[in-house]
């Protein structure tokens, strides 16, 4: 059981609602308010200790925190900013509070595991804030020790955000399968998109269950089958629906995509269930747990009977009928006898279940699916992942920190073993292609990731790193005081800034995206690009659709891997920053 003494929460909700026509904390969502929501969740977490500070239209939300039985205090400051509501949330907050949460009362949809998980990772690391990251992205709320808010009055810019920056090095993230640590209320779309989230609560979303796979370490290739299993059962469904049935196809979809959640543990259909349940998803649960093994019912055809049947037609990512799905399990146990039992009984209940589809359908399902296998084969051949990769640390000083851009460096003896940690990480990975640049170090770390997949590695001069010029190889103090004047307008215009001799960084943009853009085209199948911080910021900039200016708030580290999702003409970052090593690295090199 999680450990909640001595944490509390302060819950925002002293804000205008500008872009709103009402209070947000007071929008419906489901039964509730937004503020109830929020209040119910902490509670449920076992969270009692509650805050919330009220400022505009105070008067209409007071009556609801007094009937649910929940301090407030009252910000007469509000219009100062959000800082005036963390503080006067703070003042009140008990003398035995040793960390609070902090969460805007228009992020009001945080599953209590995510809570639990925060606080079990504070016990764990009594780290001075923690932060909850759905796909590398930091959500809310943080969970913040009071020993870091002192001095935080006297903040002068930048609010508690960058009062918290200070804390950095020793903050803690903590991965979690929830999107409603991203999901606020700022927009009436935004609210749209709640109240649908909300009134399905009890199904991950699809980014939930590539969060799954990624908390989990799910191999891609069984995220490969388990996409053609949730299409698969999903079509089933759709056409059974049409015939009057009223089956889940939320549920459908996302329990075909969990279903081997835990696939390599003992017993891993029960195994992924447990997951799941304790994730508040008991419904996707239970159709888990039935995927290796089912009664099928003799009255009514099930969300779990479909996911079920879908299992067992596709081998791999590929359609097959159900005599060549089972075929080999029955000569591999021939001389099993109890083994070959059961691999009947589950041949015997596939059996079952398609007849009484194909029945209620008036068609084999064997030819319903061949009919759109086309469409199958596009889903998976349409998703690939595009592993973007920084190269192992190089033969150069970790301090002081240099500017290094297109110097030839070698990996050192820590880069080899990086990469050979990296060659590691992606082994089992149907790798198609390795691309790098045309830099020592870039390319050594491609030689050693690409060995295991009999690959060569094509080298592209347009993903080397930014030209520095002058400035390559200097350390920041060199450069502060040789080009002190460079070194400023470099400060306020980092996009544009060109030092002698090298390139801004819209000007390596202007080589990088296209190249990048090319290796997109020219390949099929899951690909490894190793290319350098900047090359590597730049490509990330433009997948989160982030002005370049901000290229230095994505941290890029030594030997670090980025996965991109690529469907179709979409692509989404699932996963930022990954580091295979063990050690915690800070790169002594920049750009």
């Amino acid at each position: 059981m999680t450990s909640t003494a001595g944490i509390a929460a302060v819950i925002l909700a002293a804000g205008r609602s500008t872009r709103m026509d009402t209070s947000k904390p007071l929008l419906r969502l489901g039964a509730m308010t937004a503020i109830e929501q929020a209040v119910s969740r902490f509670r449920e977490a076992g969270v009692e200790d509650l805050t919330v500070v009220v400022g505009f239209r105070a008067d209409e939300i007071t009556p609801v925190l007094d009937r649910i039985g929940v301090k407030w205090v009252l910000n007469a400051d509000f219009d100062r900013g959000m800082l005036s509501s963390v503080l006067a949330g703070i003042e009140r907050l008990q003398p035995d509070v040793e960390a609070f949460f902090l969460l805007p009362a228009d992020i009001p949809l945080i599953k209590p595991g995510t809570l639990r998980a925060l606080m079990r990772a504070y016990r764990l690391h009594a780290a001075p804030v923690l932060y909850p990251v759905f796909l590398g992205l930091r959500g809310h709320p943080p969970l913040i020790s009071r020993a870091c808010t002192a001095g935080l009055a006297a903040t002068r810019e930048g609010g508690m955000r960058e009062h918290l920056r200070a804390h950095e090095e020793r903050a803690v993230e903590v991965a979690v399968t929830d999107e409603g640590v991203l999901m606020d209320c700022d927009t009436p779309e935004d609210y749209r998109k709640l109240r649908a989230y909300a009134s399905r609560e009890d199904i991950p979303t699809e980014r939930e269950c590539r969060a799954f796979w990624e908390r989990y370490d799910v191999p891609l290739d069984v995220r490969s089958h388990s996409d053609v299993v949730a299409e698969a059962a999903r079509l089933l469904a759709v056409s059974l629906n049409r015939l009057g049935l009223d089956l889940d196809l939320d549920l459908v979809l996302a329990a075909g995509k969990l279903h081997d959640l835990a696939k390599g543990q003992p017993r891993h259909a029960v195994a992924g269930a447990a997951i799941l349940e304790d994730a508040g998803y008991r419904r996707v649960a239970r159709v888990v747990a039935a995927h290796t093994d089912i009664v099928p019912d003799t009255q009514a055809i099930r969300e779990e009977d479909l996911v079920y049947l879908a299992d067992k037609l596709v081998d791999g990512d590929e359609l097959v009928s159900l005599d060549e799905r089972f075929r080999k399990s029955f000569e591999k146990y021939a001389n099993s006898p109890e083994i070959r039992e059961a691999v009947k009984r589950r041949f015997e209940h596939a059996a079952l279940i398609r007849e009484r589809v194909q029945s209620t359908l008036e068609c084999s399902v064997d030819e319903l699916l061949v009919r759109h296998s086309n469409a199958l084969r596009m889903l998976v051949a349409q998703r690939r992942n595009i592993f973007l990769i920084r190269h192992g640390a190089i033969r150069l000083p970790e301090k002081p920190k240099r500017f290094v851009g297109q110097l030839d460096l070698a990996l050192s003896d820590r880069g080899i073993e990086q990469s050979e940690q990296l060659r590691e990480r992606l082994r089992h990975v149907r790798l198609s292609a390795v691309f790098c640049s045309d830099l020592a170090r870039s390319r050594e770390t491609a030689a050693i990731i690409a060995r295991p997949h009999g690959l060569c590695p094509e080298a592209r001069p347009e993903m080397r790193e930014i030209a520095l010029g002058e400035w390559d190889g200097l350390t920041f103090d060199e450069v502060r005081e040789k080009h002190p004047a460079a070194f400023a307008e470099r400060g306020r215009d980092i996009v544009h800034f060109r030092p002698a001799g090298g390139e801004s960084f819209m000007d390596c943009c202007l080589r990088v995206i296209p190249s990048f853009t090319s290796i997109i085209r020219e390949t099929r199948g899951d690909l490894a690009v190793i290319g350098h911080a900047g090359v590597n910021r730049i490509i990330l900039c433009q997948i989160l659709g982030r002005p370049l200016a901000d290229l230095f708030a994505i941290e890029q580290d030594y030997g670090c891997v980025n996965v991109i999702r690529q469907d179709g003409f979409a692509f989404e970052l699932v996963s930022l920053n990954e580091k295979p090593h063990l050690e915690e690295e800070t790169s002594g090199a920049l750009p």
